[in-house]
C-alpha cells in the first residue's frame, strides 16, 4: 500500500535500520530488476551515473550502480543522505557551489561530481532508507524538466514495489520449502504465511475457521462461526453477491465442485479490514457431498503493490507519451524493437506500418547517412561501449528526412555480452532551423556581438558589425583576447570583471566602458553581458552598442543645463562670456574658445574671453576689424562660420596671416547680430585641421543662443534705469518669470529636445497673460475673467460646458495676473495629459468667491473642478509644473493653493488676500 502523500518521513537510524533489516537487501548481489532501474534513470535524466542507495548508520551501500566503481561509500561522501526526511526529488544544479556538498570528497576529488537529483526511497510505512540518484561532472542549472522529475520519482516509488516483490517472493519460496516437509510442517508452514482454511461438514452441518481465517473476518477465537451468520455478514456489501453465486456455484452437484473468488472483509462498524482471495473444493463420497474445504489468502499488500507497479507502468506511459523523443529498446538478442508513440507523432509511423526490427530503422536512416550511423552503433555494441550517440537524417512517413540527434545506452550479461540498448531520438530539425536563423541574425545584427571564453577572454566568435565598431578586422578579433581592446586608464575595472567571469558567475548585466579602435580613437560602447552554460562550460556573449556620439551628446546636455545655471547669476558681460569659453573649451576639447565684443562704430574687435591651455584668462587691448576683413564681413551677413582648414577655404585668403599667426586652422563662429548690426562672436578655434561634426557645431550654436539670451538680459536691466518706472517693473518681473520658467523647466534635464514643448508652451502662457495686460491701453490690470479665458482658450472646442467660468468681476494687477495666469496654463496642460480634456465631454470649471467684503481681510477664494476625464491617481513625484501650480501665487501675493487628486477628478483650490490681487506694484 503506497504511504498518503502527506504522511511524516522517518528519519532516525533506528527505524531506518529497522526496515533495512526487514527488506534483508543490504550485502546481497547485483539484481536484473534494480540495474533496470538504474539504466533506465539515467537515460531518462540523460546522465552518465545512476545509483540505488540504501543508507545505514556509518555507510551507504549500492544496491544497483552505472557508471560509479564502489559498492559503497562512507557517510562524508554521501549526498544521498540528504534526500532523508524529503518527500520530493531533491536536485542540485551545482554541488560544487552548494554548501551542503561543496567540501563532499566527490566533489573535490577525482570524480568531480557536480550535478546530483535523487528521489527518496520510502517504506509503506514511511520510513527514508535512500534515494534513487542521478549523477552528473557538469553542473546543470536548468536542473531536471518535470517530466524528468515526475519519472525519476515514479522509478523510485518502482525501485521500492521491486524491493516490496522481493521479500515477498522470497517469503513464498520459504512457504513453498515448507510445505515439501510434512503435513505437521505444512500446517505450521500455512499458519506461518497467513493461510486460513475453513471446512465445512454436510453431515454435522458445521463450519470450522481456523485462527487465521477468523482474523481476517474479524471473529474472536471462540466465537461460533456459521455460513449465515459469519461468513455472509463480514463480506464488503459489493463483493456479497458475487461470493455467495460462486459458493453455490461450486455446490451445485452439476458443477465443477471448485471455488475460487476473491473478496473484502470488514468489520461490524463497516470499516474494511482485508482483501482476501479464497479457494475451495468440495469433497464427494459415493456421489455424495460430504464436506467442502479451502483456504484463504490475505492479498491486500499483494494487490496495493500490484497496483502500484500498474500506476508507475501508467506514469513511465505517459511520461514517454509526453515527450517528443522516439523513445526505443532494442531487445539485441532477439532483434526486437519496441518504439513509444512519440514515433507516429514526430514522424508519422503508424504502429502497424512499423516492423519492429533493428533492420527496419536502419532502412530509414538516410542513405548518404546509414553506413556511418550502422557502423558507430555496431561498434558499440560489439566493442563493449555502454553509450552511443549520433546526429543523422531519419526519414518520416511523408519521405521528408528530419534531423534527429539519437542516443542510447547498453544493457549487458554478467559477462559483458549485449542483451539490449534502451534510447531515445530527438528531432532536432526545427532546432538546426532556428540555429540557421540565429546565426543569421548573428551575422546581420546591427549590434557588434562577440562570444568570449571566460577564462582567457579569447574571442570565440564576432559579427561584421563588432569589427565596424572597432575598425578591425575579423583576424584581428578571433583567437585573440578582447582585453587589448580596453584602454589603459580601465584595465582595473576590466580586470575585476574578468574575475567574475572566471569563476564562473552567472551574470545578466548591461554595462558602459570604453573602447579604443584600432586607429587608436577612444568610443564608448553600452555592452550587454550574459553568461550561459553550454556543452563544453561557461560562453560569454557580449553585445557591444556604439553609444560615443550618445555620451557626447550627454556630455553636451549637461554643459548646456550647467551653461543655464551659471548664466542665471552671471552679474556682467565679463563674466558671460568667460562662462561661455569655459563652457566650449571643456566640453568640445579645446585649448581656444571664448567670446569677442564688435564696436562697430570704432571698427575694432575686443576679445573678451579666451581659454588658452586649460584656464579663462582676460586679454588686454583691442584690434582692428581689418585683421580678419573677410572673416567679419561673412558673419556680418549672419552666416555661421564653419572652417575645417583655414589654409584651405579660398573665402579666408585675406584673413590666413593673422590666423597663422595666432596658430589657428580650424574654427566655428556664431555672429551675435542686434538689429542687423555685428556686435559681437562666439568662437572656437583649433590648432590643427578639424572636421566638424554636426553635433559639435549644433553645440556652439545653443552656447550662442544662451550667451545672447544672457548678454541681452544684462543689456535690458541696463537699459532698465533709463525707462519709466512702471515699465521697468513690469518687464523686470516678465524677464525674471520667463527666466524662473526657463531655468526650471531645464533643470537637471538630460533630453533638450523633450523639455522643448513644455517650455515653449509656459512661455506662451506668459505672453498672452502679458498681451492681455498690455490690451487694457495703460490701465495698470486686468480683469480676472479674461486673464482665465485666455490661459484657457487653446482647449475651448466648442463643446457645451466644455468651460465654466463664473463669479464676481475682479481686476487683477499685473504681477497675480502673469502668476495665475500661468498657474491655469498648468492645471490645463495636466488636464489635456491626464484630466478631463484628454476625453471628449470632460469638463472644467473655475469659480470664485469674494468673502469678509473688501476690506483688508477679504479673500478670494476660487475652486477648479474637473469632471467626466478619466479615473485620477496621486502622481509619485512633482515636476515643476507641480511646484508652479502649489506656490505661483502665494510667492506673488500670498496665496495658498491645495490640489486634492480625486478619483473623479482633479479639484484645486486658491486663497488669495483680495488686496494682493489688485496690487498694482
Amino acid at each position: 500500500m503506497s504511504r498518503p502523500p502527506d504522511a511524516p518521513v522517518a528519519t532516525g537510524p533506528a527505524e531506518r535500520r529497522a526496515a533495512l533489516a526487514r527488506y534483508g537487501i543490504l550485502d546481497t548481489p547485483p539484481e536484473q530488476d534494480f540495474d533496470d532501474a538504474v539504466a533506465l534513470a539515467a537515460q531518462l535524466c540523460a546522465a552518465p551515473t545512476a545509483l540505488v542507495s540504501l543508507v545505514t548508520e556509518d555507510r551507504q551501500w549500492f544496491k544497483a550502480r552505472l557508471g560509479f566503481d564502489a559498492s559503497e561509500t562512507g557517510l562524508d561522501r554521501s549526498v544521498c543522505s540528504h534526500t532523508l526526511g524529503l518527500t520530493d526529488v531533491l536536485v542540485i544544479p551545482d554541488l560544487a557551489a552548494d554548501a551542503r556538498t561543496r567540501a563532499n570528497p566527490l566533489v573535490t576529488g577525482a570524480k568531480g561530481m557536480r550535478f546530483y537529483a535523487g528521489a527518496p526511497l520510502i517504506t509503506p510505512e514511511g520510513v527514508a532508507i535512500g534515494a534513487l540518484c542521478v549523477l552528473d561532472t557538469a553542473p546543470r542549472p536548468e536542473g531536471l524538466s518535470p517530466a524528468q522529475a515526475a519519472g525519476l520519482a515514479a522509478l523510485a516509488r518502482s525501485v521500492m514495489t521491486t524491493f516490496a516483490l522481493r521479500r515477498a517472493a522470497l517469503s513464498r519460496r520459504a512457504e513453498i520449502a515448507a510445505l515439501a516437509e510434512s503435513e505437521l510442517r505444512l500446517r505450521l508452514a500455512v499458519e506461518a504465511t497467513g493461510i486460513g482454511t475453513f471446512d465445512y461438514d454436510f453431515a454435522a452441518g458445521s463450519l470450522r475457521w481456523d485462527g487465521r481465517t477468523r482474523a481476517l473476518f474479524g471473529v474472536g477465537p471462540d466465537a461460533p462461526v456459521s455460513y449465515e451468520g459469519s461468513f455472509l455478514p463480514g463480506l464488503h456489501p459489493e463483493d456479497r453477491a458475487r461470493a455467495d453465486a460462486a459458493v453455490r456455484a461450486a455446490l451445485d452437484p452439476d458443477g465443477s465442485g471448485l471455488f475460487d473468488c476473491e473478496y473484502r472483509t470488514v468489520a461490524r462498524d463497516g470499516a474494511l479490514l482485508h482483501r482476501v482471495a479464497a479457494r475451495g473444493a468440495l469433497v464427494r463420497e459415493g456421489g455424495r457431498a460430504i464436506r467442502f474445504v479451502g483456504t484463504v489468502r490475505d492479498v491486500t499488500a499483494e494487490r496495493a503493490a500490484q497496483g502500484a507497479l500498474a500506476a508507475t507502468e501508467e506514469r513511465l506511459r505517459l511520461a514517454t507519451r509526453a515527450t517528443n523523443d522516439a523513445i526505443w529498446d532494442w531487445d539485441l538478442v532477439t532483434d526486437h524493437v519496441l518504439w513509444n508513440e512519440a514515433l507516429e507523432d514526430a514522424y508519422g509511423w503508424a504502429p502497424e506500418t512499423v516492423e519492429p526490427t533493428g533492420g527496419w530503422w536502419l532502412e530509414r536512416v538516410h542513405p548518404e547517412d546509414r553506413a556511418r550511423v550502422e557502423a558507430d552503433i555496431r561498434g558499440v555494441i560489439d566493442r563493449g561501449g555502454d553509450d552511443w550517440r549520433h546526429e543523422y537524417r531519419f526519414r518520416r512517413a511523408d519521405g521528408s528526412y528530419a534531423e534527429v540527434f539519437d542516443r542510447g545506452s547498453m544493457v549487458r550479461g554478467p559477462r559483458g555480452e549485449p542483451l539490449r540498448m534502451i534510447g531515445a531520438m530527438l528531432d532536432l530539425t526545427e532546432r538546426n532551423r532556428v540555429a540557421a536563423q540565429l546565426r543569421a541574425v548573428f551575422e546581420g545584427a546591427n549590434v557588434g556581438i562577440v562570444q568570449i571564453d571566460p577564462r582567457t577572454l579569447v574571442a570565440l566568435e564576432v559579427n561584421a558589425k563588432l569589427c565596424a565598431i572597432w575598425g578591425a578586422e575579423e583576424a584581428d578579433i578571433l583567437g585573440h583576447s578582447v582585453a587589448k581592446w580596453t584602454p589603459a586608464e580601465d584595465v582595473e575595472e576590466r580586470d575585476r570583471l574578468h574575475r567574475r567571469l572566471a569563476a564562473g558567475e552567472i551574470m545578466r548585466e548591461t554595462l558602459e566602458k570604453r573602447y579604443r579602435r584600432k586607429d587608436g580613437r577612444l568610443i564608448w560602447g553600452r555592452v550587454n553581458l550574459v553568461s550561459q552554460v553550454n556543452g563544453d562550460g561557461l560562453l560569454i556573449t557580449a553585445m557591444i552598442e556604439d553609444i560615443t556620439e550618445e555620451k557626447r551628446l550627454e556630455a553636451r546636455q549637461r554643459a548646456l543645463i550647467e551653461l543655464g545655471d551659471r548664466l542665471r547669476d552671471a552679474a556682467d558681460t565679463a563674466e558671460v562670456s568667460g562662462i561661455a569659453a569655459e563652457i566650449l573649451g571643456k566640453t568640445l576639447g579645446l585649448s581656444r574658445a571664448g567670446y569677442t565684443a564688435i564696436e562697430t562704430g570704432a571698427g575694432r574687435f575686443r576679445i573678451e574671453r579666451d581659454r588658452t591651455d586649460g584656464t579663462v584668462a582676460s586679454l588686454a587691448g583691442t584690434h582692428p576689424l581689418d585683421m580678419v576683413a573677410a572673416t567679419v564681413a561673412r558673419l556680418r551677413r549672419g552666416e555661421v562660420l564653419v572652417v575645417a582648414d583655414i589654409a584651405a577655404d579660398p573665402g579666408l585668403a585675406p584673413d590666413r596671416g593673422s590666423y597663422a599667426e595666432h596658430r589657428i586652422r580650424a574654427q566655428i563662429k556664431v555672429p551675435l547680430l542686434r538689429r542687423g548690426e555685428l556686435v559681437g562672436l562666439l568662437f572656437a578655434h583649433a590648432a590643427a585641421p578639424r572636421a566638424w561634426e554636426a553635433g559639435e557645431v549644433g553645440f556652439v550654436r545653443e552656447v550662442a543662443e544662451r550667451v545672447w539670451a544672457a548678454l541681452a538680459r544684462l543689456q535690458a536691466e541696463e537699459q532698465q534705469r533709463v525707462l519709466n518706472r512702471e515699465l521697468s517693473h513690469r518687464l523686470k518681473n516678465t524677464l525674471t518669470m520667463a527666466q524662473a520658467i526657463a531655468s526650471q523647466t531645464l533643470r537637471n534635464v538630460t533630453d533638450v529636445r523633450s523639455v522643448k514643448d513644455a517650455l515653449v508652451a509656459r512661455l506662451v502662457a506668459l505672453g498672452k497673460a502679458h498681451d492681455i495686460l498690455l490690451s487694457g491701453e495703460g490701465e495698470e490690470g486686468a480683469g480676472l475673467e479674461a486673464v482665465l479665458a485666455g490661459a484657457l482658450a487653446i482647449h475651448d472646442d466648442g463643446e457645451p460646458d466644455r468651460i465654466r467660468l463664473s463669479g464676481p468681476p475682479i481686476e487683477v494687477g499685473p504681477k497675480a495676473a502673469l502668476s495665475l495666469s500661468l498657474m491655469i496654463h498648468e492645471l490645463a496642460t495636466n488636464a489635456a495629459k491626464y484630466g478631463a480634456f484628454s476625453v471628449p465631454g470632460g469638463r472644467v470649471a473655475v469659480e470664485w468667491t469674494i468673502e469678509d467684503g473688501s476690506g483688508p481681510d477679504a479673500l478670494v477664494r476660487m475652486i477648479w473642478t474637473e469632471r467626466g476625464g478619466p479615473p485620477v491617481t496621486v502622481p509619485t513625484r512633482k515636476g515643476f509644473g507641480s511646484r508652479l501650480i502649489e506656490r505661483g501665487l502665494s510667492g506673488a501675493v500670498g496665496g495658498e493653493t491645495r490640489t486634492d487628486y480625486a478619483p473623479d477628478g482633479v479639484v484645486c483650490r486658491i486663497t488669495a488676500p483680495l488686496e494682493g490681487l489688485l496690487e498694482k506694484e
